[in-house]
């Protein structure tokens, strides 16, 4: 199958770089042609990743749409309150704008009416997704191993000098945390406005790279991230959530009480690197996307074929 991965509802943003080239990789590797435009394509199946809050880019979509285009929408957001987010975090200036996320969630219904399916990124949205579309197929996108995702090129211990890694919104809760490991410890974060090459770099100096919650009431998994720590051999401690997630049994989580002295602790042990390759070779024997991919793809055309063949006989009358 023929698909494009669109990106211009994000204004070609850098911060959805490791979903594109996850689900670039995924598709190539299950034997689909897959490329990253700007805006939908006729002829292709679309992924969009959630995000419609500009004029442009929803009436680019609902342009497509209008001539015949299909769609596939990554949701990114928890839906709560009949919202996204449900402020989450009421400290931080984004995610705590609520007439934003009530925007962003409109606009994404508006779109989710005329789609083909909805995959989320955390198997605990799929119940909140199912309710509000019952007409759509809505399946967690599940992160798994796939070929030439990794791209971090990880350095010997002897060369590391970043003792923690983190990367993401700098919210309150977050920089609690960083700030008392920095007091110590040299901590280095990064977040969507930094280059890649600087990132790249980071991350192969990193002792130990940490997945922190937004927020103490962050219940879901950040599974993009651990999927892209897992993929590149970091060594990764992350705070345990309420909710678990496939990635779990991968990754070195304690609860947030104990997350810095853990961090700390793990700075102390030696084999460090050895526990990092481990951990993403047993990811890799057990999630491999070439069998996680496929059963999502196959409903996906089975779906497709069905509604092609249900508006040919109206497109012939009229």
């Amino acid at each position: 199958m023929d698909f494009s991965i669109c990106t211009g509802n994000h204004n070609n943003s850098a911060s959805i770089s490791d979903t594109v080239r996850f689900l670039k990789c995924a598709l190539q590797e299950c034997g689909h042609t897959t490329r990253i435009n700007q805006n939908p394509t006729l002829g292709a199946i679309n992924i969009l990743i959630e995000c419609f809050t500009d004029e442009a880019s929803l009436k680019s979509v609902l342009d497509a749409l209008g001539h015949g285009a299909r769609f596939v929408l990554v949701a990114t957001e928890p839906i709560i309150g009949g919202s996204f987010n449900g402020g989450i975090d009421k400290s931080h200036v984004h995610y705590s704008n609520a007439p934003y996320w009530k925007l962003r969630f409109d606009a994404f219904c508006l779109v989710a009416e005329m789609a083909d399916a909805i995959w989320v990124l955390a198997e605990d949205m799929v119940p909140a997704y199912r309710a509000r579309f019952p007409r759509l197929p809505v399946h967690f996108l599940p992160h798994g191993w796939t070929v030439g995702f990794a791209t971090v090129p990880q350095r010997p211990e002897h060369e590391r000098d970043i003792d923690f890694y983190f990367s993401g919104a700098l919210t309150e809760y977050r920089t609690r945390i960083l700030s008392e490991l920095a007091r110590k410890h040299s901590v280095v974060v990064n977040d969507h406005g930094t280059a890649e090459y600087i990132r790249q770099d980071h991350l192969s100096r990193a002792k130990v790279c940490l997945s922190l919650r937004l927020s103490s009431a962050n219940r879901i998994p950040s599974v993009s991230r651990m999927h892209f720590h897992l993929q590149n051999r970091s060594f990764l401690l992350g705070e345990a959530y309420a909710l678990t997630g496939p990635l779990d049994p991968f990754v070195l989580t304690v609860t947030p009480e104990d997350l810095p002295a853990m961090a700390k602790a793990v700075l102390a042990i030696d084999n460090r690197r050895a526990l990092a390759e481990q951990a993403h070779d047993r990811f890799r024997a057990a999630l491999p996307m070439s069998h996680l991919l496929p059963p999502l793809i196959e409903e996906l055309t089975e779906r497709i074929q069905r509604t092609a063949a249900v508006n040919a006989p109206r497109a012939h009358a009229e």
